[in-house]
């Protein structure tokens, strides 16, 4: 009673109790007397103690949420006297949690207000003492130091959609890691990463978090340190991926279920340490409604998290760690821009000579204003028609070197048969047929000389198979069902497990037009899960899917990652592809990568 007596507002700097000394005159106040069946002052209460009124902690304890509730209920939300009553009964409880033995001895217990005294001599307690009956629970569930001295379950608090006032603390967002005690910053010291190693700072961040107190020294993020209990049926089918804060310390040291701890962070990098701990204030906010107390504390959660993340990222660099390239090497391309020079030709590549040629001559005769195609050739050689003088200055010949000059183009001695020019739009004219010789096969013909050769093209790439056993799969299983939001009885959900020998398999599935939003839930391997570098990659239609959600399974090790994403009318190309590491072996040997790819062709048909 004397710590409440001089504990203080430290935003408005007055004294809680103030109000709650002596009770009000009836003079003065008539109609609280009508309102408040059974008016509890603090004289009343010190009074009955000098009198050892109070056979156990329990009678005193809900004599001073008689108090409190007695002042909820005559007051207005917001009022000051509603919200000093909210901080007598936070303080109450964080007392007597530890000193009242009745915490202890019953799991379940709940403190309740004084029972309001029946005219026949009973006592009831009306419906409205439930709220601060529900209240005490809540803090009793989120508190982890009670819990470990009552039971090993998860609070309830993180999800209890929160009714209550935000009294107790400021509306501007959690300081950051550098503000102390003395600038409102709470009673807990600042934030020291300096010469940390990247797992440590991770471990000293989640323990600020853990023991972070406000003004008046409570732990208010005691609701994000354990996860609800069991009890709370919906929250488990709303929230996929539970977190709490001593989750994310139990990776930070590498447990996993049972198993002892590796001593080895699961997050390797700072985003990823980041998306883990993002759980927590999104799973509060997608619970709780948004007008609620607990949805703001995971703003404000939120927001402090991310001022501790900027300065983590400045003092402590993450770990050099594999890197994964995901493309192949790149071809080098040489330009060869001598023009006296020969380009080399790749192996298998015949290059037409005479072609080239006769696109020189054509750029040449435009270049000097000539816009007729040059002679045709034969063989090689180019036959002589009439020029410009000034055209052979291209050649690099002098002038007086004239060439032959003819008014009708000629034919090669080589051929037997005339073919006009105008036949042939300067191009060279096809080989003449032999007459037919005295030979036993007169209908076979002599092979044509083309200058057109043809390549065999290259054999295809060769079949994409697992160098490593089925058990080590890097893709467990690819899961896609219809998403959970739309209203369908008849869901539609196919679970592809990994090919018997390939690393890459496919696979086409037919949906009605109500199925149109699917969730896609890649599984990755256990050796993925706990530390092996990887890279995942989930495309719709060539787009690609932001992660929704993530699941961890400690029985099995593996994780599962949850995407979302919306058809198409037609055929939709879903790809799930995963690059890891290569495992080192015995030899040292363990460069590239591992690929799998899963893909499916999703028909959505029309309405």
């Amino acid at each position: 009673m004397s710590a409440l007596r001089v504990a203080q507002d430290k935003n408005k700097g007055h004294l809680i109790a103030e109000q709650f000394l002596t009770l009000p005159s009836r003079d003065e106040l008539p109609d609280y007397y009508e309102v408040t069946k059974l008016p509890v002052a603090f004289d009343t209460i010190e009074e009955k103690l000098q009198r050892n009124a109070y056979p156990t902690m329990t009678t005193l304890e809900s004599d001073l949420k008689r108090l409190v509730h007695n002042a909820k209920e005559y007051n207005a939300p917001k009022s000051d006297i509603y919200e000093d009553a909210e901080r007598i009964r936070k303080l109450v409880f964080n007392y007597m949690k530890q000193k009242n033995p009745q915490y202890a001895q019953d799991p379940n217990y709940t403190s309740f207000p004084t029972p309001i005294p029946h005219a026949n001599g009973g006592a009831v307690r009306n419906g409205s003492m439930k709220k601060e009956e529900d209240e005490d629970m809540d803090e009793l569930q989120s508190d982890p130091v009670a819990r470990e001295s009552e039971q090993p379950r998860n609070s309830a608090a993180a999800a209890v959609k929160a009714s209550e006032p935000r009294s107790d603390r400021k509306e501007s967002l959690a300081p950051s890691a550098t503000t102390g005690a003395e600038d409102g910053g709470g009673g807990g010291e600042a934030l020291v990463l300096d010469g940390l190693s990247f797992q440590d700072a991770q471990q000293r961040i989640v323990s600020y978090l853990l023991h972070y107190t406000d003004e008046e020294g409570l732990e208010i993020y005691s609701p994000f340190v354990n996860l609800p209990s069991r009890k709370l049926e919906d929250y488990y089918q709303v929230i996929r991926h539970p977190l709490s804060l001593k989750g994310v310390a139990k990776r930070c040291r590498g447990e996993h279920g049972r198993a002892p701890a590796t001593g080895v962070s699961d997050f390797k990098t700072w985003d990823a340490f980041e998306e883990e701990v993002s759980f927590i204030w999104r799973n509060a906010q997608e619970y709780n409604d948004d007008a609620s107390d607990m949805y703001t504390l995971a703003n404000e959660f939120k927001d402090h998290f991310k001022s501790l993340l900027v300065e983590a990222r400045e003092k402590v660099d993450e770990p050099a760690g594999p890197r994964i390239k995901l493309g192949g090497p790149k071809p080098k391309v040489t330009l060869n821009l001598s023009q006296h020079r020969n380009s080399p030709v790749p192996a298998g590549v015949h290059v037409d000579n005479e072609a080239l040629a006769r696109q020189r001559l054509m750029v040449a005769a435009g270049v000097n204003g000539n816009n007729s195609r040059p002679p045709p050739l034969s063989n090689g050689v180019a036959r002589s028609t009439e020029l410009r003088p000034h055209s052979s200055r291209l050649s690099g010949s002098p002038p007086s070197a004239a060439l032959k000059s003819e008014r009708h183009p000629g034919q090669s001695p080589a051929l037997q048969h005339s073919i006009p020019h105008s036949q042939t739009n300067g191009m060279m004219p096809p080989p003449t047929m032999r007459p037919p010789s005295g030979s036993p096969h007169p209908s076979q013909q002599p092979p044509v000389n083309s200058s057109y050769t043809y390549t065999v093209p290259g054999l295809l790439p060769p079949i994409a198979t697992r160098a490593y056993p089925l058990e080590q799969a890097l893709l467990p299983t690819v899961s896609l069902a219809t998403h959970p939001q739309l209203p369908i009885p008849n869901r539609f959900h196919i679970a592809i497990p990994p090919h018997a020998t390939l690393a890459q398999q496919s696979t086409t599935i037919t949906l009605p037009n109500s199925h149109y939003f699917l969730q896609i839930c890649p599984s990755i391997s256990k050796e993925l899960s706990t530390g092996r570098p990887y890279k995942l990659f989930v495309t719709l239609n060539g787009v690609r899917l932001n992660q929704r959600d993530t699941k961890f399974f400690a029985e099995t090790g593996r994780r599962t990652h949850v995407y979302e994403g919306s058809l198409m009318q037609g055929v939709n190309r879903v790809e799930v592809e995963v690059a890891a590491s290569k495992v080192v072996d015995e030899g040292g040997k363990g460069e590239g990568l591992d690929v799998e790819k899963v893909t499916v062709y999703a028909n959505l048909l029309k309405a």
